[in-house]
């Protein structure tokens, strides 16, 4: 999944995407950001979307190894949702909202 599939899939759905930012090769800035990936070196692009009043950060990974890596780290943090290659943060959340969202994001996954 790309950017523009997110994008496209979430206005598919309704939810009138808005993006915020999105920011290639994000894993030097998570890795210097974040203390618990210090000394990983994620290849992963990052971008904000607001989707009716919900903050969406979506991770997006160019491989399964890196997405599993980034996942070992992150443990079972629920606010966490992987998606084919996506892994969405919702930082705050209405539960039903999260799970629509998931299920628009999930349709054609490849």
């Amino acid at each position: 999944m790309t950017w523009d599939d997110v994008l496209d899939r979430l206005a598919d759905a309704g939810f009138n995407p808005v993006e915020e930012i999105y920011m290639e090769n994000y894993g030097k800035v998570l890795a210097a950001q974040q203390p618990r990936f210090s000394g990983r070196n994620f290849r992963c692009s990052c971008g904000v979307i607001s989707c009716k009043g919900v903050r969406i950060e979506v991770l997006l990974f160019p491989s399964e190894t890196h997405l599993d890596e980034f996942f070992e780290l992150i443990g079972d943090d629920p606010r966490w949702v992987r998606r084919g290659n996506a892994v969405l943060h919702f930082p705050e959340s209405d539960p039903a909202m999260l799970g629509s969202i998931v299920d628009a994001l999930a349709s054609g996954v490849l």
